[in-house]
């Protein structure tokens, strides 16, 4: 029997049923509540014969209250529907024995469900260059339905869990996270972190060899130019800013006979941070150019031809033929140690030099210089080397000049790049070179020939092109599809001197995504508008001006707030307003105030009513915006002057 029972009570009196007499039940003890939801409630008690040896089992229980439907359960708990968030219910239980033997009842005062209070400060975890994770304390209070992730003051997840992870981060940048509470009745405050995401690592590491001659490559980095500071077995080495490469000699890094193997490790630095290292191994097979030809041997020289022939080269693999450099300009290519010329200017003077080349490309130096003048009258005297100078016009091309010696009939200029032929120009005294790689070093060589074919010694520049022009504004920016929470954009491809290397995608201004392709699809969205920005970026890192597009997701906004009212009794002004009419479950109110000199007061309010400090005599714009967990109202505008 029941320790709350009065001494006047039933309880202790047999109860008749029929033929025989029982104990009178027990009412349920220890009744505990807890709302599920703003209209749903589960309670639970003891069951009475779990603290009384003497009562006898209980074939059920009943639920009841003012408000709700009488709800009978055979075992707890007991679920209650149809419930209101702002109202208290007093619940009463009764247990219920065979033969009509009904307890006294327990009562349980369910309270008005609350909005939530503030979770507890983000945790960080796992930050990289793109990413993050955050944990908090739950927020205290019932029915907590999610959680609103803020990113730099935009929402960007909602999630119902206490932790969530941010993805799309840009490198290198600072931000700030707020995390608030939601259930029916409204909005906690915020709580906020802030953090940096590390620097972008090297990515895309790449080797390249010749000849003893090595290139390390990685990608560039979006807006940023961090330097770069790599490790090649053990020695360190550091790049300036913007460089996305690294240009060294084997023998420097690996003394010693092949196989050469190579660890390389990089990272980047900027403003103090260091990136995560990037690594990469590879093995050099064969560095070994074969041996120096011997000095070229001339015979059977004529009028307009020559023969000749030289030592052979060795090499380790295997010499795979030869090339025969005419005064320095024309190359001719042979697989024996010998070569007959058949064309060349007769009474012209004529020098050539010999090397080889293995099957790996590598090349062995020139061999000595043989001087050979043809048969016949001499066309003229030998020309001059040229002045020459070259000027950057963009990032693969350039303009390169020269002047031809006064006096003596030119004919033209012929152009090596890199020891190789590029062209013979004729009468002119200038030509652009296309085509060129931003970053990296050309040897060129100007010789000037006279109408007879004779050159002159070459005039030997370096030139090292830069990138820094930006791809085009991509082109056609549209919306492909849009559903309820995703949006796909497609756009036209943009055009850059180099080639374009990705996409950027800015959502509402903020680093969202990148993307080698022209679409992108967008998800997890929350209805509302947004917008987005693509930026085009080259393999320099340079970057196109943005294409913008406005997306609206549906979530057809509720009429405004009504019945604004503004009163001031003393220095705190009054404004005051009703729920929009057809927006249901109202969690929060955003108020925007704005002064003569177009400064804005912002404030949000879970209530109808706001007590701002405002200076006095002063006009004011207002702009109130409601919000609920399915998106905002149209705003309430209006004004107000303060005393």
């Amino acid at each position: 029997m029941s320790n709350f029972d009065s001494p006047d009570s039933p309880i202790e009196t047999a109860v008749n049923s029929g033929p025989y007499s029982e104990v009178r039940i027990c009412a349920p003890g220890n009744v505990r509540g807890w709302r599920n939801s703003s209209t749903t409630a589960r309670l639970s008690w003891d069951e009475p014969y779990a603290t009384c040896n003497l009562c006898p089992d209980a074939i059920g229980y009943e639920v009841y209250g003012e408000g709700i439907a009488r709800k009978s359960v055979v075992r707890p708990p007991c679920e209650i529907t149809g419930l209101k968030a702002g109202v208290e219910y007093l619940f009463y239980v009764t247990a219920k024995a065979a033969g009509n033997n009904v307890s006294t009842p327990s009562p349980f005062l369910l309270l008005k469900m609350r909005a939530p209070t503030t979770p507890g400060t983000p945790e960080l975890s796992a930050i990289t260059h793109a990413s993050v994770s955050l944990s908090w304390a739950s927020s205290g209070h019932e029915g907590v339905i999610s959680y609103r992730v803020y990113l730099n003051g935009f929402l960007v997840k909602q999630v119902t869990q206490p932790w969530v992870s941010l993805t799309h981060l840009q490198s290198h940048t600072d931000y700030r996270v707020e995390v608030r509470a939601v259930n029916a009745v409204g909005i906690s405050e915020p709580s906020f972190v802030t953090f940096k995401t590390r620097l972008r690592p090297p990515t895309n590491l790449r080797f390249s060899h010749r000849n003893g001659i090595c290139r390390l490559a990685w990608d560039p980095v979006f807006r940023i130019h961090p330097a770069h500071e790599l490790s090649i077995n053990g020695q360190v080495f550091t790049t300036v800013p913007g460089r996305w490469g690294y240009n060294f000699k084997l023998a420097d890094v690996s003394p010693g006979p092949v196989p050469h193997h190579l660890k390389f490790a990089v990272h980047a630095r900027l403003d103090g941070d260091i990136s995560d290292v990037a690594q990469l191994e590879r093995t050099v097979a064969d560095d070994v150019p074969p041996s120096r030809p011997g000095k070229p041997a001339v015979s059977d020289i004529n009028d307009y031809g020559a023969t000749l022939s030289w030592e052979p080269s060795s090499d380790n693999v295997g010499v795979t033929g030869y090339e025969v450099v005419l005064n320095g300009l024309l190359f001719f290519r042979t697989p024996d140690p010998h070569f007959t010329f058949n064309k060349l200017t007769s009474g012209a003077y004529h020098w050539v030099f010999v090397r080889a080349r293995d099957k790996d490309g590598n090349a062995s130096a020139g061999s000595s210089s043989t001087v050979f003048t043809t048969t016949g009258q001499a066309p003229s005297p030998r020309p001059s080397p040229p002045e020459a100078s070259i000027t950057a016009l963009t990032s693969t091309s350039a303009r390169l000049e020269w002047q031809y010696q006064e006096g003596i009939p030119d004919s033209g200029a012929r152009i090596l790049i890199n020891e190789e032929h590029f062209a013979d120009v004729l009468l002119l005294n200038a030509i652009v070179l296309n085509d060129l790689s931003p970053n990296v070093e050309y040897s060129i060589s100007v010789s000037i020939f006279d109408i007879f074919g004779q050159l002159s010694e070459p005039t030997m520049l370096v030139y090292e092109p830069r990138d820094v022009t930006p791809p085009s504004l991509p082109g056609n920016l549209n919306i492909a599809d849009v559903t309820a929470d995703s949006v796909t954009l497609i756009w036209e491809d943009s055009i850059d001197d180099i080639g374009v290397h990705e996409y950027v995608i800015y959502n509402n201004h903020e680093y969202f995504d990148s993307t080698p392709l022209t679409r992108y699809t967008a998800v997890d969205l929350l209805p509302g508008m947004y917008l987005f920005e693509v930026c085009a970026m080259d393999f320099s890192g340079n970057a196109s001006e943005p294409a913008a597009r406005t997306v609206h997701i549906e979530g057809q906004p509720s009429s405004a707030p009504t019945n604004f009212r503004f009163t001031q009794t003393g220095l705190i002004p009054t404004l005051e307003w009703d729920a929009p009419i057809d927006m249901e479950e109202v969690i929060r109110y955003d108020i925007v105030l704005t002064g003569p000199q177009g400064g804005h007061l912002t404030y949000s309010s879970v209530v109808t009513f706001l007590k701002p400090v405002l200076l006095p005599r002063t006009r004011y714009a207002v702009s109130i915006t409601a919000r609920n967990t399915t998106g905002r109202s149209l705003p309430l505008i209006s004004e107000i002057t303060t005393k």
